[in-house]
């Protein structure tokens, strides 16, 4: 009789499909918070990446008034420049004193000064006057002034060729013994 004074609850077995929905729905919320917290990490670096963009400003033309001719006015023309070599004044080879042809001596010009050019402008100043002329560079940088030399077969030359040279240049020594196997009838270097 005991037992049937007490009835004894039945256990009965709990429902599966409330756990089984409770599972379920956890586990869609923390795959949702997994993707929202992917996209916002992943999805912040591509959104720095992208220029700022700034409008460009725009310049406004404001219309002016143009002036008009008066019907008094007549177009004057301006004379165009035109690109015509200036001639270098052309000198007569033979000198009119001593009758001597400039053409037919060769000089060589050296730089005796180490500077850049020098010898180049006195072959330039020699070349205008008729002379055939050639440079290069002398054995030493030393000489001061003008040291001319000729062959002794063109002597008469040289009183002329430091004439020629006086206007430009000091000149220091000169003299009539350059060598015979020299390629020039005459030797100038330039000193400083």
């Amino acid at each position: 009789m005991e037992d049937s004074a007490f009835p004894t609850p039945a256990i009965s077995k709990s429902p599966k499909k409330p756990k089984r929905f409770l599972f379920l729905v956890v586990a869609i919320v923390i795959i949702l918070i997994i993707i929202f917290a992917g996209n916002k990490l992943l999805g912040s670096k591509n959104n720095k990446e992208s220029p700022k963009i700034t409008p460009t400003p725009t310049e406004f033309q404001i219309p002016t008034d143009i002036p008009e001719p008066s019907p008094t006015d007549e177009p004057t023309s301006t004379p165009k420049p035109t690109n015509t070599p200036t001639p270098k004044p052309s000198s007569n080879p033979i000198d009119k004193t001593t009758g001597l042809d400039r053409s037919k001596l060769s000089v060589e010009v050296q730089n005796g000064s180490g500077e850049a050019g020098v010898a180049g402008k006195a072959a330039g100043i020699l070349k205008d006057l008729g002379y055939l002329t050639s440079t290069g560079n002398a054995d030493n940088f030393n000489y001061s002034n003008v040291t001319i030399q000729v062959k002794s077969a063109k002597s008469d030359y040289l009183s002329l060729l430091k004439k020629d040279l006086a206007a430009s240049y000091t000149i220091g020594s000169s003299s009539s013994d350059l060598s015979a196997s020299s390629s020039a009838d005459a030797l100038v270097i330039i000193g400083k």
